[in-house]
């Protein structure tokens, strides 16, 4: 059996959380109950577990705080939370596992699936471990990560998001164009990627592509629209995300004032 604690505020989500693991997970045994993370520590301090589905927004304390204070932590996370701005951003750059509120059974399921997989794969469980270690220092800054976790065949490739020129859907892929023109082939949707990439920094121009804003060195009127990168590269804007494109490159450039 897989043994958990539930750290959340709210004794209702606290109550709904164990009944759908004990209901619909199977090897999940709930060990203990936290409503804080004075709690939640005085309880591992009497007891092991090997998972803590874990809330982020908590009174006192946040999640990312909580696991701060406990540096060498043997367990797994499996964040549990409502707010998907900057924090859900974080997380699944950093690939931990998390649910959003309210919890969805089949997405819960496949969190508990994923943890079982780590618990019985050292590569994994290390990677894992460094992954969250990530994230943590990006919550500590207070700042979006500058690098992006990609993960590979048996490794995780880190990649700075400056020196990304932009990125091309190809199915259920992700072809990553960067700025040493070399290309990277990613097991991940265009949609994954525009989830957590900053969007102050990406956009996306074309249902199959996104580009970074900071790339672009020309916008050219020819064939509708173009934006024109940094590399070479040309990259088609459809009519429909034009307005926007123009409106942030505005944004993020400095202009002359009309003359009257």
């Amino acid at each position: 059996m897989i043994q958990a604690l539930l750290v959340d505020d709210e004794e209702n989500n606290l109550k709904n959380l164990r009944f759908l693991l004990e209901n619909d997970c199977q090897q999940i045994e709930i060990l203990g109950t936290a409503q804080n993370a004075d709690e939640a520590r005085i309880f591992l301090n009497r007891h092991s577990v090997d998972v803590i589905f874990l809330d982020i927004q908590m009174p006192g304390e946040s999640g990312f705080d909580f696991l701060n204070s406990l540096p060498n932590h043997p367990f797994k996370v499996i964040f549990v939370t409502a707010h998907s701005e900057y924090s859900l951003q974080a997380i699944k750059a950093s690939a931990v596992d998390y649910i959003l509120k309210p919890v969805n059974i089949s997405e819960l399921q496949q969190a508990v699936e994923k943890l079982k997989f780590q618990l019985h794969n050292q590569q994994a469980a290390s990677m894992n471990q460094q992954l969250l270690q990530n994230l943590l220092q990006s919550s500590l800054h207070h700042s979006t990560p500058k690098r992006i976790a990609l993960p590979q065949l048996g490794s995780v490739t880190y990649l700075e998001v400056d020196d990304i020129i932009a990125l091309r859907a190809d199915g259920n892929y992700t072809i990553i164009h960067k700025r040493d023109m070399q290309k990277m082939v990613i097991t991940k949707t265009l949609g994954d990627f525009e989830e957590i990439l900053d969007a102050a920094q990406f956009i996306r121009i074309h249902k199959s592509s996104i580009i970074n804003l900071f790339q672009v060195k020309e916008y050219s009127t020819m064939d509708g629209g173009l934006a024109k990168m940094n590399d070479g590269s040309e990259w088609s804007i459809s009519r429909r995300q034009l307005d926007l494109f123009l409106k942030r490159m505005n944004d993020l450039s400095l202009s002359f004032k009309k003359s009257h």
